[in-house]
């Protein structure tokens, strides 16, 4: 038995090492780490003669896995674009990540990059931070014959739908979801917990201008602040303000009803009174999914 593990165990070592084969080396520090540095450093600044200076006079551009082969002369204009329409550009590595250079024995020298980008466009006032990886090769001359762009495109897409006029759904004065948030304020103002759980879905969450923005109740739990709440305070009114609005979204297809309302709560012989917002977002079913709230606490302090 020893002897059959044995054989098989020197078997797998020589087919582990008859697969591996070197094919070059990788440098943390190179002349042409350096050079794409300084692509770099050109284009933030908008130098498009430092820029041109470390490119072939042809270029092999892939953005995504998409190729386009130009000459130099009409990469580097590409610089005034980004000079025009963007203030505060930066790029730099994207730590921890790191440069690497690559001397392939078979295939030349090439290197890979993350990179994070980051600036504002002027037109629109979207900020971006985009990470970048990309792949760069270099002829004998050291001069950079193909950049190879990885990113995700959606803040580029942002910024073009910017610049047109798009509607994104519809805005509802009186509508069946608008009639149910009334009917969850006066189930609250009547401390009706069962009643108010009948407007939400299971799967609800719960937040309010106090909390963590990236923090949230589930039903259980918040149905349990409201039962402290309601033992807390004798009465309370909500008055509505103005009138609630409706939007259907047509991006993501959702509907949220937001509304104004006065907020009082009376405990002992004290009233405190505060202007309050309420968002909810609503399901296909009709429940509500998500609900935030827009009320200063400051207006409850003695």
């Amino acid at each position: 038995m020893k002897k059959r593990i044995l054989l098989i165990s020197l078997i797998v070592i020589s087919l582990t090492t008859f697969a591996q084969e070197k094919n070059g080396t990788v440098f943390i520090k190179h002349p042409a780490i350096e050079k794409t540095n300084s692509l770099w450093d050109a284009f933030v600044k908008g130098d498009k003669e430092a820029y041109g200076a470390l490119l072939a006079d042809t270029i092999a551009e892939l953005s995504n896995g998409k190729p386009e082969v130009t000459t130099r002369e009409k990469h580097v204009a590409q610089l005034d674009w980004w000079k025009n329409e963007f203030s505060n550009l930066s790029v730099v590595d994207h730590k921890p990540a790191f440069p690497d250079a690559i001397e392939y024995d078979e295939g030349g020298t090439w290197v890979q990059d993350w990179k994070l980008v980051t600036g504002t466009h002027n037109a629109s006032g979207i900020n971006i931070k985009v990470p970048l990886h990309n792949l760069y090769s270099f002829n004998d001359d050291g001069k950079i014959t193909s950049i190879h762009h990885y990113y995700n495109n959606d803040v580029f897409e942002e910024i073009r739908n910017s610049a047109t006029v798009k509607e994104n759904g519809t805005i509802y004065i009186n509508h069946p979801y608008i009639a149910s948030v009334r009917k969850l304020v006066n189930a609250y103002c009547a401390k009706d917990i069962e009643k108010m759980s009948e407007f939400y879905s299971p799967k609800a969450t719960f937040s309010s201008i106090t909390t963590d923005y990236k923090k949230s109740n589930d039903l259980a739990t918040q149905m349990d602040h409201w039962k402290k709440r309601f033992e807390e305070v004798d009465k309370f009114t909500m008055d509505q303000i103005g009138y609630p609005d409706c939007f259907h979204y047509e991006k993501g297809d959702i509907f949220v009803v937001q509304s104004w309302w006065n907020y009082s709560v009376k405990v002992g012989d004290k009233v405190y009174t505060a202007p309050m917002m309420l968002a909810h977002t609503f399901d296909k079913e009709g429940k509500i999914v998500d609900s935030s709230v827009y009320i200063s606490s400051n207006h409850f302090e003695d």
